[in-house]
């Protein structure tokens, strides 16, 4: 099932536009092969952003029972090469007929830190470690797509390295064969995300996705969904029709994951210590964590211990969320909200 489409606008640029005809395609195919699958959701074009700065950009991103894929889609009109000191290439065709190559990050190893930016995204809204553990635990796979009906290849001295490399067209053998082996490891990797909770993940990162902004010069407007297909653009096998989704399944996702990710409230109380006013807000100093009244201005040590063993907590902030982790009792909750 689809979740989530890509709708950029189309770049103008050459390469830019080979890029976003690659994932175009790539999209085209996993709908024709998995579009009416409900057990596994796919989103396109999923754009994340970390506080600290930290982008995650999946041009797809597949949910499943037993874990995630992240698909990466290149460009390439000619040949993809890892030469034998581990750099990757591409070459290009030029109209005098010599090639020339330019060279390129490893897209297997940028899927990767996709997904270990996607992780940290994902804990930054948990609510406690067992949640946090859970979200490290989810296995993640990459592949990494390329275009043949263009003249791309792929070479690579022993492509049995790679197994990650994939024609863009058999992208669904690919995902079927790691879901065969996930489906055959799950009981030794004891993970299992329900078809409620792949429903809830889905939503959740529809609503944090953070929009590709577009340069000052303004590209052309993409159609609107409701727009009929012009007569050139119909000789293109990667326009794909968009389905209106049933309201009943959306609306129950939505309700599904506000329910999920709704604020927490802490079981802490605190008062100023000299007004007794409970409208504090949190912040750091020179000598730690301190609670500013927002009644008088009065500023207040935080320092609190863990009931169980006494050992004074460690203070995690995360965003307006203030933790209280004892490292004793390897436990974390919420201890303040700032307003």
């Amino acid at each position: 099932m689809i979740i989530k489409e890509n709708n950029n606008p189309v770049p103008t640029e050459k390469f830019g536009k080979a890029g976003y005809e690659a994932e175009r395609k790539v999209a085209y195919y996993l709908k024709m092969a998995f579009g009416d699958n409900p057990s596994l959701l796919i989103l396109n074009d999923l754009r994340l952003e970390f506080e600290d700065g930290v982008t995650a950009q999946m041009d797809h991103l597949v949910i499943h029972q037993h874990g995630l894929i992240i698909v990466e889609s290149k460009s390439v009109a000619g040949k993809l090469q890892v030469q034998d000191d581990g750099q990757w290439v591409r070459w290009y065709s030029q109209k005098s007929g010599k090639d020339i190559s330019k060279g390129m990050e490893n897209p297997i190893k940028q899927a990767k830190r996709q997904g270990q930016t996607l992780k940290k995204v994902l804990s930054s809204s948990a609510s406690n470690d067992s949640t946090r553990k859970a979200i490290e635990a989810f296995p993640v796979d990459v592949l990494v797509t390329f275009s043949t009906s263009n003249g791309g290849i792929f070479l690579a001295k022993n492509k049995q390295l790679y197994p990650e490399v994939c024609p863009a067209d058999a992208i669904d053998d690919f995902i079927n064969k790691i879901l065969a082996d996930s489906a055959k490891n799950a009981n030794n990797q004891g993970f299992n995300l329900s078809e409620t909770n792949r429903s809830k993940l889905a939503e959740h990162l529809v609503k944090i996705h953070k929009s590709y902004q577009a340069p000052t010069e303004p590209y052309p407007k993409p159609a609107a969904a409701d727009t009929p297909v012009k007569a050139e653009q119909k000789n293109s096998e990667y326009i794909v029709a968009k389905k209106t989704k049933p309201a009943n399944i959306i609306g129950a996702i939505a309700a599904a994951i506000s329910r999920t990710l709704s604020t927490p409230e802490s079981k802490f109380k605190h008062a100023c210590r000299k007004c007794e006013s409970d409208k504090l807000e949190a912040s750091s100093g020179k000598f730690g964590y301190y609670f500013k009244c927002l009644d008088c201005n009065e500023n207040t040590a935080i320092k609190t211990s863990c009931q169980n063993c006494k050992s004074l907590f460690k203070i995690r902030k995360d965003k307006k969320q203030f933790f209280a982790e004892c490292s004793t009792c390897k436990t974390s909750e919420i201890f303040h909200i700032n307003p």
